[in-house]
């Protein structure tokens, strides 16, 4: 074999001066004949701006500054200031700060129901009594809410209809659970059913009432059908609700009725109350934030009518109600329109936003 041949398979050895350089590429070659910034003279760049065919007026006027006049900065001033001004009067600051949502507290019974409190007779003739006392035991001293809730409904299950009257203080413990533990659709499902034989418990209606507005929260993802059921159902219930705050008010005034009992009756009242604002806002809700002559705007101004009574009307609740409805107006009260008809009384878009002021400063100085 040609020995030339058998060298040629082998690696070259090469030394460092052998080493081939390899070329640049375009960019590169472009990017090391560029001159450094600031390395071109005024006098050169009026040639290399001929060169490339500009206007000689535009290059005097590229090379020469042009110092602001007095009547240019003054212009300036004014534009600035008037879109200072829109911006103020179109985006107020305190529709941006909207006050935390508070929360009366979910209607209850009352505290822990304690078995020293009681004689083992009683527990033992009432047995609703003794399941009471239990689930007290896993929720307040234990904090146990699932097992007070699991005892609940294990003892409830086994209850017939005609039961379901006796152990009332048992389904309102139920619901005040079910609530904190946020399972909606159980709560609704349950007082749902202990509304068809007692459809005026106030209890019942209060807690229904609250789960379907839990459950109405996702309205943009509704189907038009969806949207129309949750209108008729929420209408449903404040009307139920009309008729449960008539027997309780009826009660509440009753003369047989005592001081203690009357203020139990009253936070029911206001709760419900509260509730139904809540359920005409929803309608409102759902069917766009209607305006002007529109047969929606009814419930908004039912609404703030319940908000302005005197039952509600110092309350934190019902002012952040409020504020919600006089927010989503004002949000869709373009600048040139002029008044509005709310809650059956013309209204200026400033008269309504002052108000809507007013009340976020009683809320401010509420939490002092």
């Amino acid at each position: 074999m040609n020995s030339d041949q058998d060298n040629s398979r082998l690696p070259a050895r090469r030394d460092s001066d052998d080493v081939q350089i390899q070329l640049e590429t375009d960019a590169q070659a472009v990017m090391g004949f560029l001159p450094q910034t600031g390395t071109i003279d005024e006098d050169e760049k009026i040639p290399m701006a001929r060169e490339e065919g500009y206007d000689s007026l535009a290059i005097k006027w590229a090379l020469e500054s042009q110092p602001s006049s007095t009547a240019d900065k003054l212009r300036l001033l004014i534009f600035s200031i008037a879109a200072a001004a829109l911006v103020f009067f179109l985006f107020p600051i305190e529709r941006f700060f909207k006050p935390a949502p508070r929360d009366l507290g979910p209607m209850s019974i009352g505290g822990p129901v304690l078995e020293e409190s009681l004689s083992q007779a009683k527990i033992r003739q009432k047995p609703w009594l003794k399941t009471l006392i239990e689930m007290d035991r896993l929720y307040f001293q234990e904090g146990k809410l699932t097992e007070a809730i699991g005892l609940a409904e294990s003892e409830l299950g086994k209850l017939t209809r005609t039961e379901w009257e006796a152990w009332q203080k048992v389904y309102y413990r139920y619901w005040e659970l079910l609530l904190d533990a946020g399972r909606v659709h159980v709560l609704k499902t349950s007082a749902r059913a202990y509304l068809s034989p007692f459809p005026e418990d106030p209890f019942a209606n209060y807690y229904f009432a609250r789960a379907f507005l839990t459950a109405a929260d996702p309205i943009p993802s509704f189907t038009l059908e969806t949207k129309t059921a949750y209108r008729q159902e929420a209408l449903r219930i404040a009307g139920r609700i009309d008729r449960v705050e008539s027997a309780l008010d009826a009660r509440r005034t009753h003369p047989q009725t005592t001081k203690d009992e009357s203020v139990v009756l009253s936070d029911l009242y206001r709760k419900l109350r509260l509730e139904q604002a809540r359920l005409y806002v929803l309608v409102w809700k759902l069917g766009g934030y209607a305006e002007d002559d529109h047969p929606d705007v009814v419930y908004r101004d039912k609404a703030l009518d319940i908000c302005d009574s005197g039952e509600l009307s110092d309350m934190k609740e019902a002012k952040e109600l409020k504020i919600a409805v006089y927010t989503h107006i004002l949000d869709r009260w373009y600048w040139f329109e002029g008044r509005q008809i709310i809650q059956n009384h013309l209204q200026k878009r400033n008269d309504l936003r002052n108000q809507m002021e007013r009340l976020v400063r009683e809320l401010k100085d509420s939490e002092r």
